[in-house]
């Protein structure tokens, strides 16, 4: 396996003598740990080791020790842990890439992986999501060579593991099944207690037995593909730094220490910017967490004056997004009347910055006008959390980093949330003097009118998709609600022709067999026993029916028609506009609003819903909603 770089690699061999028993002892053991953040992995495997160091140190990257449990050679390999309850889309991929290296560590292969649970907290379906995601990254047949291991052990208490299992619902019951109920209890208090960790042994000898006992072969094109990506973001890395250095380089003789800088702060809802804050100005005066509102501060640093603007972080869902929340966090700019010398876009290292997370922050950015991309410097959060790569290498891994970063022209800046050091904090306002000096000193002063017409642009948008969605749930009720009564009509047919059968048959059986009275054949009985059953589901098909055909229609008659304007006729512009336009009503954004607002929903030839365009616009077509293509009647 050459090109593997083993991290602590050095053989540490930690003595750990076990109670005689009946297990057969393997001569080599391989174990790779997995788990979520701060569940207690590193402990486990230090209780399976019998020692103590690297206690209280979080798993940055895949790690491996060495160590003697008896007669077994046995190697642990701790792997990063993700974020509890945030799935594999949200872990950064250096962790990920980290989890997969880990297979590659203890070649040819994991006799069993620990997957580790702690016991001290719930375990519901965003947990189970979290944790199935992420260990099937390293391919589906880890399964069948896994056990669930629970830390802290302590907190069960008189409780047993069954008793906390089927106390905490489906979800941990699913993964127990998933593992095919292997799991093991650690006491990580009391590890100087050999019969958990005997126990522990004799179950992943078990489950090495069951496996033939084989190892767990990772695919080579799983290696084959880190290696490649990582000679590729090496070198992106590289380059990026080199183009980084070639632009700090010309402008240093430009930039000018700036006596008085204004920063105001951007980001997503707890990405650090208040922590941040508090370190710029070495003092905690803004709380995390607390940001509903604009706060200034401004405090002397060093020997300039320093004014930081926090502001409302914008949170993940869309559904939670409000104008009022957009209007507070634009107002920052009006904390600074003169303008800021620099906007800082607040992003952690610590989770994924998905193409969801960019749609929201470019959303954001862009409300100020195009120009604020100029004044803008990328700030990366919980610089410890990376897995020891450079930033660069961090960046080259994601793809909407890059993205975020080239819109910024490569003006980003890394800092470690948690220790106050000067030295990071020195180094920002360089950066940010560099910025200054590319836009001549100018700062970032947006017009404010303008600004607000975006947010009022937005929600607009934001409603007539909402008011267009609202209008196909209600024509696809409908259709539903015309299938369904079909098909019922069809079913009492069908019910009402297999009892005239039914009848027909039992009365020329009785005329037939008048002259020889005797009982039913097996048959008959066979074939009423048949009917009455296919009757019952009937009844059964056609009770359901009626109970969806009746939630169809209580939807029809909700208050989804108060709530959304009419769309018919010649007033439906005038609808439109009255309920959805506050803002400058004359203008051509919304009148266009209220024109596509009045278009109507129907069905093209291949039963499609569509938008059909009036022959009064000149445009003499249909889009359709499913495929976004034109159905032409004359074009």
């Amino acid at each position: 396996m050459m090109g593997i770089q083993t991290m602590n690699s050095t053989p540490n061999h930690c003595l750990f003598r076990l109670t005689a028993g009946d297990v057969m002892p393997i001569p080599k053991l391989q174990i790779v740990l997995l788990g979520s953040r701060g569940v207690g992995k590193t402990c486990v495997g230090n209780t399976i080791l019998g020692c103590k160091e690297h206690d209280g140190k979080r798993t940055v990257h895949s790690e491996v020790r060495h160590g003697s449990v008896d007669q077994t050679e046995v190697t642990v390999v701790d792997s990063p842990g993700w974020w509890k309850g945030f799935p594999a889309e949200d872990t950064p991929q250096a962790v990920k890439d980290e989890m997969q290296r880990s297979l590659f560590l203890c070649p040819p292969g994991p006799h069993v992986f620990l997957l580790v649970i702690d016991a001290d907290t719930s375990f519901n379906a965003k947990h189970l999501d979290a944790v199935t995601s992420h260990v099937e990254l390293l391919g589906e047949a880890v399964w069948k060579h896994t056990i669930l291991v629970f830390s802290r052990g302590d907190w069960l208490r008189t409780s047993t593991i069954e008793e906390y299992i089927e106390g905490e619902g489906l979800a941990l019951q699913s993964l127990i099944e998933q593992c095919e109920n292997r799991y093991h209890v650690l006491n990580n208090k009391n590890a100087e207690e050999d019969t958990q960790v005997t126990e522990l042994l004799e179950k992943i000898t078990g489950t090495v037995a069951a496996n033939a006992w084989q190892p767990f072969i990772p695919d080579q094109q799983i290696f084959m593909s880190l290696e490649k990506k990582r000679r590729s973001v090496e070198e992106g890395a590289i380059l990026r730094q080199k183009l980084v250095q070639t632009q700090r380089n010309l402008l240093t003789g430009m930039r000018n220490k700036l006596e008085e800088m204004k920063i105001v702060l951007l980001g997503e809802r707890s990405s650090g910017k208040s922590s941040t804050g508090n370190i710029i100005l070495h003092k905690e005066v803004f709380s995390a967490g607390q940001d509903e509102q604009c706060h200034k501060e401004v405090r002397q640093v060093g020997d300039r004056q320093v004014t930081v603007i926090d502001t409302p972080g914008w949170r993940r869902e869309s559904s939670c997004s409000t104008e009022q929340m957009d209007r507070e966090i634009v107002r920052s700019l009006s904390l600074s009347e003169s303008g800021v010398h620099a906007v800082l876009l607040v992003v952690p290292l610590d989770l994924k910055f998905t193409e969801t997370e960019k749609v929201k922050l470019e959303e954001h950015v862009n409300l100020f006008g195009a120009s604020i991309w100029k004044h803008t410097l990328v700030l990366f959060t919980h610089e410890d959390k990376l897995p020891n790569k450079s930033i660069e290498e961090h960046i080259e891994r994601e793809e909407s980093l890059r993205w975020l970063v080239d819109k910024c022209k490569n003006r980003y800046h890394s800092m470690n949330n948690r220790k106050s050091d000067l030295s990071q904090v020195t180094k920002l306002f360089e950066k940010i003097e560099e910025m200054v000096a590319a836009n001549t000193g100018q700062l970032f002063c947006p017009n404010m009118n303008d600004v607000y017409l975006r947010i009022s642009e937005k929600f607009c948008r934001i409603q007539l998709k909402n008011v267009l969605k609202q209008r196909l749930q209600k024509e696809f009720k409908r259709r539903e609600l015309e299938l369904m009564s079909n098909f019922k009509t069809t079913l009492l047919e069908l019910q009402e022709d297999l009892n005239e059968t039914t009848s027909r048959s039992e009365t020329k059986g009785f005329r037939g067999d008048r002259a020889k009275p005797r009982g039913r054949t097996a048959d008959q009985k066979n074939r009423e026993v048949k009917e009455k059953k296919m009757n019952a589901k009937i009844n059964t098909a056609v009770e359901r029916l009626d109970q969806e055909i009746l939630k169809s229609t209580e939807f029809l008659r909700s208050s989804m028609d108060a709530l959304m304007p009419n769309f018919s006729g010649a007033t439906s512009a005038s609808s439109i506009s009255g309920s959805l336009i506050r803002h400058n009503p004359t203008s051509s954004f919304h009148q266009v609003l209220a024109w596509v607002a009045s278009l109507q929903i129907s069905t093209n030839k291949d039963n499609q819903m569509t938008i059909n365009f009036p022959r009064s616009s000149g445009y003499n077509s249909q889009i359709s909603l499913m495929t976004g293509q034109k159905d032409s009647e004359n074009d």
